[in-house]
């Protein structure tokens, strides 16, 4: 491809060529058709002359050659005809005798002169055989004096002055070369400029601007240059600042955190994940296992990068992209990791080559006060046993003896709380039971529509108390992997939660749907619904959104109710208001031929 240089002074030359081409051109048809002008008039005015002087001398034939040396005309030649073109008399030594000649009434200036008219012509002479030009003017009695002139001498100052035009065209021609070079080397100095400018801030230099641009035809250019080194400047300038203060928050983070790429493979950490993992610092590129000794970590990390990233539902999406799970180290130290991959729909045009994120939380000390609580609850809880067994007994024992009526109401009002008591010992024990167990639960194929029977039966004092009636639809043949006496655990105290609140006379309803890979169960009753505020709270220990309403609780049912489903690999969650306007617990497990699959 030609450099710009080359393609400015090859355009300029192109342009003196044809201009120059041009101008000697014309020049020279310009003087030629001058200098034939310039001969035609001066050779009227001799041949008008010397017929003047041809009437002075007289009209005959002799007086011819008189007249040419009275005109010093040595080169011309003489002709006298007479009125039919008759030659008399013929001044050129080299010329036939005129009675051999041939009549000239014919030749163009002999004609317009017998006519009466001046008459001029050019062309070869037919007699001398040379290029001549004639001029034939009316003379006395009626004849025509005609004088040739050779066009040799005028064809030669034609020559002259066109070799003097060529000449300067060819020096037109070269001074074009040189301003042209000029020019095109001044262009391209000012472009070298604007090109070296170009290439500093694409290196980084920001700060170089565009001062001196070749004509007003670049300053658009360089106005545009100009602010794109602004805008970078600015944006590198931002960027940086960014960087710094997410680096600085990355290494005065208490907790660990992993970053990975795309594949998995470790990118950075900060300082905190490297004072419990040193090999973290020097591994980036590396698996995950290398650098922390987990299998169940790497399989969370695979799993995750696995995981598509489009998901209609937000809130599913949101939990298909994180991961949860504990680390024990070989240390002792317990760690709390929260794996989550970065959103592909936030901002996908620009790419972090980020694929997760995992946050290293140390929880030993926190791990050992739950121990320490959960010990002390069931401790506690299991020595509360054998006291309130004692006092429901002493309770009953007095409730049959034939006491005032004050006394059997404080042994009603005894044997009521020692009853609660009792239900909150077992639920604190049930829970402690729970949360005391490091494995999973042994699932198994069951019908949940078994579990739900048998929870019916266990609390239909509670909703007979409340003439509540409950209403079943589920799928047939609906199985689930469960464990049965947890599973009936969860349906009674969600419907006695449900009895409590819903009104008398009123309806519980229990559904089921299946799905590919969960079935979802929904208890519904219609009840004055949980406020905005307390649906993330109630599946808290004692938390009840309405202490004083309905029957006594001990405020542990639905906290038990989360933990049996969390341990069977579910979810639950409240909805009030439900689609329908009730208030709905919904709850999720796992199918059998979606445990099989999976």
């Amino acid at each position: 491809m030609l450099s710009f240089r080359t393609r400015i002074f090859g355009g300029m030359l192109a342009v003196a060529l044809v201009v120059a081409g041009i101008a000697v051109f014309t020049g020279r048809s310009w003087f030629e058709e001058g200098q034939l002008e310039a001969a035609r008039q001066r050779l009227l005015r001799e041949t008008t002359l010397a017929a003047a002087l041809l009437a002075q001398l007289g009209p005959e034939p002799a007086s011819l050659p008189q007249l040419a040396r009275i005109l010093d005309m040595p080169q011309e030649r003489l002709t006298l005809t007479d009125a039919t073109g008759q030659v008399l008399a013929d001044t050129s030594p080299g010329a036939q005798p005129v009675t051999r000649l041939d009549n000239h009434a014919d030749r163009p200036e002999i004609h317009a002169a017998l006519m009466g008219e001046p008459g001029f012509a050019l062309r070869p002479s037919g007699t001398l055989g040379t290029d001549m030009a004639y001029a034939a003017v009316p003379a006395a009695t009626g004849r025509v004096l005609r004088v040739a002139v050779p066009l040799d001498h005028l064809r030669q100052d034609i020559a002259h002055q066109a070799s003097f035009f060529t000449r300067l065209g060819l020096t037109a021609l070269l001074l074009s070369l040189v301003l042209a070079g000029v020019l095109s080397g001044a262009l391209r100095r000012s472009l070298d400029q604007m090109v070296a400018v170009v290439e500093a801030i694409s290196l980084g230099h920001f700060q170089r601007r565009l001062r001196h641009i070749p004509g007003r035809e670049f300053a658009p250019l360089a106005e545009a240059v100009n602010r794109m080194a602004e805008n970078i400047e600015e944006h590198i300038r931002a960027a940086a600042e960014q960087t710094a203060q997410l680096e600085c928050v990355l290494e005065t983070m208490s907790d660990g955190v992993l970053v990975l790429g795309p594949r998995g493979r470790i990118r950075r950490c900060n300082r905190a994940l490297a004072r419990c993992f040193p090999q973290a610092a020097a591994a980036q590129g590396a698996p995950v296992v290398e650098v922390i000794p987990s299998p169940a970590l790497q399989e969370a990390v695979d799993a995750l990068m696995a995981e598509p990233e489009a998901r209609s539902d937000e809130a599913e999406s949101r939990a298909r992209r994180q991961r949860y799970l504990h680390l024990e180290l070989s240390s002792g130290e317990v760690m709390s990791v929260c794996l989550s991959r970065p959103s592909g729909q936030e901002d996908a045009h620009v790419p972090t080559g980020v694929g997760a994120v995992a946050v290293f939380h140390d929880i030993t000390e926190l791990m050992r006060l739950e121990r320490v609580r959960r010990d002390f609850v069931a401790n506690v809880s299991h020595e509360l046993r054998t006291p309130l067994t004692a006092i429901q007994g002493y309770a009953e024992t007095l409730m049959n003896l034939d006491l005032p009526p004050q006394c059997r109401r404080f042994g009603e009002i005894i044997l009521k709380h020692g009853l609660s008591l009792s239900r909150m010992v077992e639920d604190l024990l049930s829970l402690a039971r729970l949360e005391g167990k490091g494995g999973s639960l042994e699932l198994s194929p069951i019908d949940p529509l078994e579990a739900l029977n048998q929870a019916t039966a266990q609390c239909h004092e509670s909703l007979e108390a409340r003439r509540c009636t409950v209403a079943v639809n589920m799928p047939q043949g609906c199985r689930v992997m469960a464990s049965q006496p947890h599973l009936t655990q969860v349906f009674r105290n969600l419907l006695e939660n449900a009895a409590r609140f819903t009104p008398e006379g009123g309806t519980v309803r229990v559904s089921a749907q299946e799905a590919e890979n969960t079935v979802t169960f929904r208890v519904t009753d219609d009840g004055p619904g949980i406020p905005k505020a307390d649906l993330e709270r109630i599946f808290e220990r004692f938390y009840q959104v309405e202490r004083h309403r309905g029957q006594a609780s001990t405020g542990l049912g639905l906290a038990i109710c989360k933990h049996i489903i969390e341990r069977h690999g579910g979810h639950i969650r409240a909805e009030s208001p439900a689609p329908d306007g009730s208030t709905a617990l919904v709850f999720t497990l796992t199918p059998v031929h979606g445990a099989a699959h999976s």
